[in-house]
């Protein structure tokens, strides 16, 4: 336990030394804050999981890349991105550990302000059908308010998934 201690220790120090050196594009691009999260996840697992063990060392040959940042070609960019997802699936897989859910309040906010609309827009839908038949109005107010339904549902499962998922 302490050799993987000071495995996650040793690549927290790289990284954080790597980190003045990068730019914010590449920061972003090759995820670095996400990379010591795996890092440190993977020494909880790595006792247990012989596929943690190994990819200790893809994530130990990650930063080694990372360093050499500048001098990176093309495809060893991509290997950096295939290693890095192989290693997320497995967390995902076999640990049920997660990148990232959506935020569940984008959708309730949507369907919010649809059914907000659809209250405003029912008296001016109950006056336009008095003054003659316009079923466009009727249409358009029964599709916003199906919209916003839909829209809310997908908030509340979005919100149920989230609380059910790990993040990494």
């Amino acid at each position: 336990m302490e050799a993987t201690n000071n495995w996650y220790e040793g690549i927290k120090k790289e990284i954080n030394s790597l980190k003045e050196k990068m730019t914010k594009g590449d920061y972003k691009l090759f995820e670095v804050d996400l990379l010591l999260r795996v890092a440190k996840r993977m020494t909880s697992f790595s006792s247990d999981c012989e596929y943690c063990q190994g990819h200790r060392n893809d994530i130990s040959n990650l930063v080694t890349d990372l360093g050499n940042l500048p001098k990176m070609t093309e495809e060893e960019v991509a290997d950096y991105g295939i290693t890095f997802r192989s290693i997320l699936r497995h967390l995902d897989k076999h640990h049920g550990l997660h990148r990232s859910v959506p935020n569940p309040g984008i959708p309730l906010g949507i369907g919010g302000l649809i059914l907000l609309i659809v209250v405003i827009m029912f008296p001016i839908a109950v006056l336009a059908t008095s003054f003659g038949d316009s079923n466009i109005f009727r249409i358009f107010y029964i599709g916003l308010f199906i919209i916003s339904i839909i829209l809310l549902i997908v908030g509340v499962v979005l919100g149920i998934i989230r609380h059910i998922r790990k993040p990494i």
